[in-house]
């Protein structure tokens, strides 16, 4: 068997490490959203009616509190009973993305094998985020914040909460791409967030003005919002196991990298007239 020379390995690696810039994730997210465009927002109403009904009962039953004291233990258990809820639709969108066909039946089947992972790796990335919140209001709320002190920590719970957004952005499509046991899921998310920082960054950007754009037009969450976000971290994760030559389902690399010229090729002509490229 022929063992390939370093110089041949090194054009292999940059060849595949062309396929998961920034720009290809950005340019393959657009075009699988756009292909997908009427059934991702049927899944999307979908997803925002479940969540918002779960947040509307707890409302209508009055155990989230008041506007001057929120009832924190509940709004969490409503935030959990909301990931449950969630894991079939993220799970489904998931699979559109990737290219393979939803049938509602193999849904139930599949979320067999990722609820208890997924709902747990919510759950304590939720606790996590909300107690960074917590201490950074605490820190805020201190006469003596002027201290260097209370500035170092306050950086401190700044930064590991960035941190760990954006390793929560991509535990459920780690989940749902390798199916990984639940203590190398967070050590998959943390390395894949520490080894694509800028990308992720640039992740974490797009996120934060996407919600803050839905939330100036609340309107939006019922078509777009949930799964703008979600098909934005599957392409990305996918993107970034590319890094490591690791393809879902382990498709064959040369055939990934096809498809993926094949989107390269596609321009604007292909939004306003695309029978003339199908």
């Amino acid at each position: 068997m022929d063992i390939p020379s370093s110089s041949e390995n090194s054009s292999s690696e940059t060849a595949v490490l062309s396929y998961s810039r920034w720009q290809d994730i950005l340019r393959t997210w657009f075009w699988r959203y756009y292909d997908n465009l009427l059934k991702l927002t049927l899944y999307n109403l979908g997803w925002f009616l479940t969540c918002f009904g779960i947040g509307w009962f707890a409302s209508f039953l009055g155990i989230l509190g008041t506007a001057q004291q929120w009832n924190w233990p509940v709004i969490y258990l409503v935030y959990v009973a909301e990931c449950a809820a969630s894991l079939g639709w993220a799970l489904a969108i998931f699979k559109v993305v990737m290219g393979e066909a939803v049938s509602w039946p193999e849904i139930l089947i599949d979320l067999k094998r990722y609820f208890f992972k997924g709902l747990i790796s919510a759950s304590i990335s939720g606790l996590v985020l909300g107690l960074a919140v917590y201490n950074l209001r605490f820190y805020f709320s201190l006469r003596v914040s002027t201290h260097i002190l209370i500035f170092i920590l306050m950086g401190f719970v700044a930064t590991v909460f960035i941190y760990f957004l954006m390793m929560t952005f991509y535990q459920w499509p780690i989940l749902f791409f390798q199916n990984p046991a639940l203590p190398k899921l967070f050590y998959r998310s943390f390395i894949i967030t520490l080894g694509t920082g800028p990308v992720s960054l640039l992740v974490l950007f797009i996120s934060a003005f996407a919600v803050f754009f839905f939330v100036l037009q609340p309107f939006l969450w019922f078509f777009i919002g949930f799964v703008f976000l979600f098909t934005l971290y599957t392409v990305s994760i996918e993107k970034h196991f590319l890094r490591y030559k690791i393809t879902y389902q382990d498709k064959p690399i040369a055939d990934y990298l096809e498809s993926a010229d094949a989107e390269r090729q596609r321009g604007w002509r292909d939004i306003f007239k695309p029978w003339e490229t199908r």
